[in-house]
């Protein structure tokens, strides 16, 4: 019997929830569009808005180049709350990922495909609009579409809706009621991260993981962070780093990222709190 995301316990779910809601209401109320969050190392991060594109926040690297892989973030919660991943998705940025997030700044709204996709048409048309800051830069055909828990479960949806979705990452998610119709409509490639037994969604996870397309190239890493994993950590935490390897990865080819995730002693596979599976990645 795998969980659906109700069961930790109503006394451990609400405490998680309060740290949650204590952490983002000390983060800062306001930015300058070229501000540079704590989070960003090991660049500067410029984190903007675009009429084009209304209730979004897009974090961008110092200075976009050619083919910059873009990152579409799926919140958890189905809410569209910012405030919560500042510090995470601007590590993402830094590593030279456009980083698209489905709220405004700092603001607050419901999370669903109309805002995921309107996402993806945004990257496509501002890709190829002339004389546009963008235009050109952009990577609009490989897009990476990530999200935690319900976000997560976007980001399936959106990965077997659009070709231009390239790769996807679940972040302690996985289906709450199988469909493997949606799993065998999977055509690029996927990335797990589980915070072990004691998230709520470890098993839906490693269910779903299981029941992939036999051909399809799959990465499973776990640790025991628990369903909020290590988004509250400086810079992101692991997640962080491993979502950023993986994109520049699968997006950009970069063969120093791939040997997190490639080799028989990859980088994650040797780092102590760690489990890891594989599914046609050598």
């Amino acid at each position: 019997m795998f969980r659906a995301f109700t069961g930790e316990g109503r006394s451990g779910a609400l405490r998680r929830l309060i740290g949650v809601l204590l952490v983002s209401a000390l983060l800062p109320l306001s930015w300058g569009a070229a501000a540079t969050p704590a989070g960003a190392e090991p660049g500067p991060v410029r984190m903007v808005t675009d009429p084009r594109l209304p209730g979004h926040t897009i974090y961008l690297p110092a200075e976009p180049a050619e083919h910059t892989p873009v990152l579409i973030w799926g919140e958890g919660g189905c809410v569209a709350m910012n405030s919560l991943y500042v510090d995470f998705l601007s590590a993402i940025a830094a590593r030279g990922v456009m980083v698209i997030d489905n709220s405004e700044p700092y603001g607050l709204g419901l999370l669903d495909q109309a805002v995921m996709n309107a996402s993806v048409d945004w990257v496509g048309a501002e890709n190829a609009r002339p004389g546009g800051p963008y235009s050109g830069r952009l990577d609009a055909g490989h897009i990476a579409v990530a999200g935690w828990s319900c976000g997560g479960l976007q980001s399936y949806e959106l990965a077997v809706s659009r070709p231009e979705i390239a790769t996807v990452g679940i972040i302690d998610s996985g289906q709450i009621v199988v469909d493997q119709a949606q799993l065998d409509r999977l055509r690029a490639p996927v990335l797990y991260l589980l915070g072990g037994p004691t998230d709520i969604a470890y098993e839906n996870g490693v269910r779903d993981f299981e029941h992939l397309p036999p051909a399809l190239p799959a990465f499973l890493g776990s640790s025991d962070t628990g369903h909020f994993g290590t988004f509250l950590q400086p810079r992101g935490g692991a997640y962080a780093t491993l979502l950023g390897d993986w994109i520049r990865w699968r997006v950009a080819g970069d063969p120093v990222a791939a040997r997190t995730f490639t080799g028989p002693a990859c980088g994650l596979c040797t780092t102590p709190g760690w489990s890891v599976r594989r599914r046609n990645i050598d």
